[in-house]
């Protein structure tokens, strides 16, 4: 618009600025009003079509991710507990987690023995809060816990903590005089945690958490093993983090060997072992595989603790030794259990390997006192899961059946009523759509013999085209012989996903592309409209121009009609 905001001729009392509306607006009555009137169909049409997609997304969308078209999205399953002796509570025993199992059946079990984790404690302590005097690495549970000149016990327990290494610290004030630092493993089992010197001072041993007493870490019938690293061609003390790695000579049956944990990788110690030759022992590095990892480990044949010298903590430090707990006051242990009379030992109360797609929580122990566990399918929630289904049908079926019907709104001022039209009337892909829904809905099921078509579990069309549920039909059906309805449900699920989905895909879907094709119309009109707005504007300034030449042209032409008016009569009255 121009900047003009009034052009009433003061001459001659023209509103030049309603004119020029007048005529601007005759102009967009025949050229703008036609493509706005077009741009609000099509919204309404983009609007139409969005909801549309709106509600067969959701009918697609929780078909996948109920799995309703998968054999397994009727996999579900739970379990019950019970005992036959009264005083085994079933519960206290044991929790369970049903997830993808095979089928329904029934286990016996019984628990004799919890995981638990190891527990330690040092000896006492005269203060938690006097400089220890202690410098050095010690290795938990393969994490380096560097120990500083100036810690204190408690400034030891926080640098464990500190690690993250799966183990525990605190330390227990019995008196005043009397203070002891007390590790735990967080994880339960047989093996324990890790603990020890990670350089050439016995670090462990003045913290008096271990004593000199020394056994094999790893033994293996007759021959020792060390912990196990994830290079064999790396530093061992590199794999490790030492932050100084220690060197010096060890002894295999009385035959020296040198070994710097700071350049020697564990290929280099085994081959200086072999190159050694002490009596009856040879040195190897073993691959050890579990599930996706790999990892190594230095294996020394035919040796007994007896037959080892260490030096500086080198066969400590590469796990080959360990020294013994000055105060254990809880083994690690691996929970025991029975199922069906078959022995099964794990590490962790947790077990997921025994029954597949179930996780048995173990809290407590029935010795000789069986529990039942029976794993059942859910129909109930088989049965919640299609009447979900069937819903969203409904919500598809009913917006294109409203989209199918002819409106009828009533004038107020002539009392005439009006048949109108909603946006996707007589639209071809939504009739395709219900033609599929119906399609899925009759489809039978090959090989099925009771029960082999939607309507034979209850699922029918009701007068107004939408489908009825019968709750009662499905559940007798899922009694009766649930493999058949299953079938049936995910065959009905199969077909209209199978059908429906390449409408709603968001990537190329016809519903998206359709949308895509409006909005870019709309995008055309809005151009179009702007280059109109464009042109009226320039239209609007030339007018104002020549309408304000014009109003100045009145007004000289007034100003010389008054002088020629003066004029004459003057030239009246000289006369």
């Amino acid at each position: 618009m121009s900047g003009t905001v009034s052009m009433t001729g003061l001459v001659s009392n023209t509103n030049w600025s309603s004119l020029i509306d007048s005529m601007i607006n005759a102009e967009k009555a025949s050229t703008e009003n036609p493509l706005t009137e077009s741009k609000n169909k099509y919204q309404l049409k983009l609007t139409a079509w969005q909801s549309f997609n709106t509600k067969l997304s959701a009918l697609t969308d929780y078909i996948y991710s109920s799995k309703l078209n998968k054999t397994e999205g009727y996999g579900v399953y739970t379990s019950s507990l019970t005992a036959t002796d009264t005083s085994v509570t079933p519960a206290n025993v044991l929790n369970v987690t049903v997830g993808s199992v095979s089928g329904p059946g029934k286990y016996s079990v019984e628990v004799s023995q919890l995981a638990k984790g190891e527990k330690i404690s040092s000896d006492a302590h005269a203060s938690s809060t006097t400089n220890l005097a202690l410098s050095g690495d010690i290795v938990v549970n393969g994490k380096v816990v560097t120990v500083q000149a100036g810690d204190t016990l408690n400034t030891v327990a926080s640098r464990i903590n500190g690690v993250n290494a799966g183990v525990t610290a605190t330390v227990l004030k019995v008196s005043d005089t009397e203070c002891r630092l007390s590790l735990e493993s967080t994880a339960t089992g047989a093996a324990g945690m890790s603990l020890k010197n990670g350089g050439s001072t016995d670090i462990l041993e003045s913290l008096k958490l271990r004593n000199s007493t020394t056994t094999l870490a790893h033994a293996s019938g007759s021959d020792a093993l060390s912990d196990t690293y994830t290079d064999k061609t790396s530093a061992a003390g590199t794999l490790l983090g030492l932050t100084g790695a220690q060197s010096g000579t060890i002894k295999i049956n009385g035959t020296d060997v040198a070994v710097n944990l700071g350049t020697d990788s564990l290929q280099t110690i085994a081959d200086n072992i072999n190159t050694a030759a002490p009596t009856g022992v040879t040195a190897s590095v073993e691959t050890v595989t579990s599930g996706s990892v790999t990892s190594y480990r230095l294996k020394l044949t035919n040796t007994a603790v007896t037959d080892l010298t260490d030096s500086n903590n080198i066969l400590e430090t590469l796990g080959v030794t360990k020294t013994a707990a000055t105060n254990p006051l809880r083994s690690g242990q691996d929970a025991s259990l029975k199922i069906d009379g078959y022995p099964i030992t794990s590490s962790s109360n947790a077990i997921t390997t025994a029954v597949s797609g179930l996780t048995l929580n173990l809290t407590g122990t029935n010795i000789g006192k069986p529990i039942e566990l029976s794993i059942n399918q859910n129909t109930t929630q088989i049965a919640t899961n299609a009447s979900t289904m069937v819903t969203a049908i409904n919500n598809v079926i009913s917006y294109i059946n409203d989209q199918s019907t002819f409106k009828t709104t009533t004038d107020s001022t002539s009392t005439t009523t009006v048949a109108t039209q909603n946006p996707l009337f007589a639209d071809p892909t939504l009739a395709l759509v219900k033609r599929n829904i119906s399609s899925a809905v009759f489809t039978s099921v090959s090989g099925n013999s009771t029960y082999d078509t939607a309507s034979s579990i209850g699922i029918s069309y009701q007068k107004d085209g939408t489908l009825s549920i019968d709750s009662a039909k499905l559940s007798t059906a899922l009694a009766a012989n649930s493999d058949e309805t299953v079938k049936v449900l995910k065959n009905l699920g199969d077909s209209l996903y199978s059908n429906l989905h390449g409408f709603v895909d968001p990537g190329s879907g016809t519903l998206v592309n359709a949308t895509k094709s409006i909005q870019n119309k709309m995008t055309t009109i809005d151009t179009k409209i702007s280059e109109l707005e464009a042109r009226y504007e320039r239209e609007r300034t030339v007018m104002e121009t020549r309408f304000n030449a014009l109003e100045v042209l009145i007004s000289r032409s007034n100003t010389t009609r008054s002088w020629l008016t003066q004029q004459s009569a003057a030239l009246t009255k000289s006369g």
